[in-house]
């Protein structure tokens, strides 16, 4: 395929002389102002044109005449609210034009009808970040054969019955950005994808009757919504964002409303609530992914979860979750198929080990970010011992991946991950947490992933047992002066982060136990001494990476204490005159001590009459 690229070449008119084979041509940012009749030649192969982020404002009649074969057009960041009725019928000969780009024109609904009116071969069409405030009805009824519309980024406030009139292969359709209050009819039945994203909805529902919708994801976060949308209509739902709303509750009657917003709400949407027999909790049979976060959630939703046969990923991540152990007994807990849960940014304290019996095939569980306890101290006070939920996941049979990342851990129970088969476990962020090797037993022979990272652990704090199956470890922000002496027990580590530690050298010993999978070292930020480096050249013979290795630092011995110079220089020649300096000063200190034992010994015997050389005489004689 043959394209020409233009781009940013200060172009004032349409090149001549391109080859008449092109098919692709990019003149995008440059300054054409005007599309002349006669100012593009016949051009037979040419399928794509970008003329993106000129200073269009013109375009005549006849300017893509020549080009009727274009399959793509970019219009995008030019002036074409300027003469619209004169400018769109440029576009009228491209009976093969498949994607138009009209974003950012400052073109409000009426213009934006104009120019697409005539364009029956249209597939696709973006006419986000202009300034349309309203869809009238029938404004794509020119363009009958559009899979997807991308409407984001504009002030549009109303929808009229009828806009989308006409689309039935209509796929995907993005308005988000936009100021919309209240989708109450929603009837775009063949859709696949829908974006509602960051605009004013306080309710969404669906057209009456339950046939025909073809919906498969929905995204409906950073809006308004203090209600559960209504969407028993859609079967095909497999992915629902309802993150970044105002969600306190998942029942199926909303909480209170402000009086205008409750009003509103018993004339048009009750109604069609209880003609169609719609109830936000009736099931979901299709959806697999549900994202509750940021919201208002005090309890997990047992009795909604429920309802929902085939969820297998749901984040409830920073909503406003305690005790977990609040919930009703097991014996009438359903068993839930989730996979993957997130509950980040909570403010759980207890995780009863019994939830894993509710949730027998989770493999993905994040914990991170709440105020979990694992252990605590007994009424004894600060010298009693530490107590907890005897093995607190040790009923996730099926679990592999889980971070309890910035929990404020000091200490982990013994035993508590007793026996799951984990590959991940991320601990970082807990400062001052200090860990005995009987903290992870049970992991000995699943834990591929461990991650320290920011803990502020000491070398004394850090007591690791043999990780047999451990491939990657992360040490990183902490102050450790040496590696803990176990990692002889991981010969297939393939990664450690060392990063922003106390390190001054590196145990070769160790390394060579690693050399034989260890593929990648990360090492900045200590403060290794310059002349003790027989360690890098080790890492180097065993082929081991170093992808820091130019940010890393090392100090030079010095009786100021020390400056800092690249690790990766070459520091022989400084290094041998420092060794050779510290062998002149031990010569000249033994020297130095022989030469004062022989000033003594000179002084005892030829100045008898000295009282002191007496006295010690005297004594002397007496030691004999």
């Amino acid at each position: 395929m043959l394209r020409a690229s233009c781009q940013g070449l200060g172009l004032h008119t349409f090149p001549e002389m391109l080859p008449l084979t092109i098919e692709q041509l990019d003149l995008s940012h440059n300054h054409l102002r005007v599309l002349q009749d006669n100012t593009t030649e016949e051009r037979p192969n040419l399928r794509y044109l970008d003329l993106g982020g000129n200073q269009l404002d013109r375009l005549s009649p006849g300017a893509l005449l020549p080009l009727r074969w274009l399959q793509a057009l970019i219009l995008a960041g030019n002036t074409l609210n300027q003469d619209y009725e004169s400018n769109s019928q440029a576009l009228w000969p491209l009976d093969h034009l498949h994607f138009l780009d009209l974003s950012a024109n400052c073109l409000d609904g009426d213009m934006a009808a104009v120019y697409v009116a005539n364009l029956s071969s249209l597939w696709s069409l973006d006419l986000s970040n202009n300034h349309i405030r309203l869809l009238a009805r029938g404004t794509f009824l020119g363009n009958p054969n559009l899979l997807d519309i991308n409407l984001s980024g504009n002030y549009i406030l109303q929808i009229e019955a009828g806009a989308f009139q006409g689309l039935l292969q209509l796929r995907e359709l993005s308005l988000a950005r936009n100021s919309l209050h209240c989708i109450s009819d929603f009837s775009l039945r063949p859709l696949w994808r829908l974006n509602l994203s960051f605009n004013a909805l306080q309710f969404f529902a669906t057209e009456e009757g339950n046939w025909g919708y073809q919906l498969q994801v929905l995204d409906l976060s950073h809006n308004q919504l203090r209600a559960v949308p209504m969407l028993s209509a859609l079967h095909h739902l497999r992915h629902l964002n309802l993150s970044d709303n105002h969600l306190a509750s998942l029942e199926s009657h909303p909480p209170p409303l402000p009086q205008d917003t409750a009003l509103w709400y018993q004339e048009v949407i009750r109604p069609n609530l209880t003609q169609s027999g719609q109830n936000p909790a009736v099931s979901l049979p299709g959806l697999t992914d549900l994202d509750l976060s940021r919201n208002q959630l005090g309890m997990f939703p047992v009795d909604f979860l429920s309802h929902l046969s085939a969820l297998q990923r749901l984040s409830m991540a920073w909503n406003c979750l305690q005790n977990l152990s609040a919930l009703q007994p097991m014996s009438v807990l359903p068993l839930l198929p989730l996979r993957t849960l997130d509950l980040q940014g909570n403010h759980i304290q207890t995780f009863p080990s019994w939830v894993f019996e509710m949730l027998p095939s989770l493999k993905v569980l994040n914990l991170g970010d709440n105020e979990l306890q694992l252990c605590w101290r007994t009424e004894a006070g600060q010298d009693g011992p530490f107590r907890g939920t005897p093995q607190p996941f040790g009923s996730a049979f099926q679990l592999k991946h889980l971070s309890l990342s910035r929990n404020g851990l000091r200490k982990l129970c013994s035993s508590a991950f007793s026996p799951t088969t984990l590959f991940s476990l991320d601990l970082s962020g807990n400062t001052g947490l200090a860990l005995v090797p009987s903290d992870l037993q049970g992991l000995q022979h699943s834990l591929r992933e461990l991650s320290f990272r920011g803990n502020g652990m000491e070398s004394t704090h850090l007591g690791l047992p043999c990780l047999q199956e451990l491939r990657v470890l992360d040490l990183s922000g902490n102050t450790l002066d040496s590696l803990p002496w176990t990692l002889n027990c991981s010969p297939f580590l393939q990664r450690l982060d060392l990063r922003k530690n106390h390190l001054q050298a590196l145990d070769t010993e160790a390394l060579g136990s690693l050399s034989g999978h260890l593929t990648s070292m990360f090492i900045a930020g200590n403060p290794f001494h310059c002349c003790t480096l027989g360690w890098l050249v080790a890492l180097a013979s065993a082929n081991v990476s170093i992808p820091d290795l130019g940010e890393a630092q090392c100090v030079y011995p010095s009786s100021d204490g020390g400056s800092w110079g690249p690790l990766a220089r070459d520091h022989r020649q400084f290094c041998t005159w420092w060794q050779g300096t510290q062998a002149a000063w031990v010569l000249l200190a033994v020297v130095s001590l022989f030469l004062i034992c022989c000033v003594v010994t000179s002084l005892l015997q030829n100045s008898p009459r000295l009282p002191w050389a007496l006295r010690l005489r005297k004594s002397h004689q007496g030691w004999n």
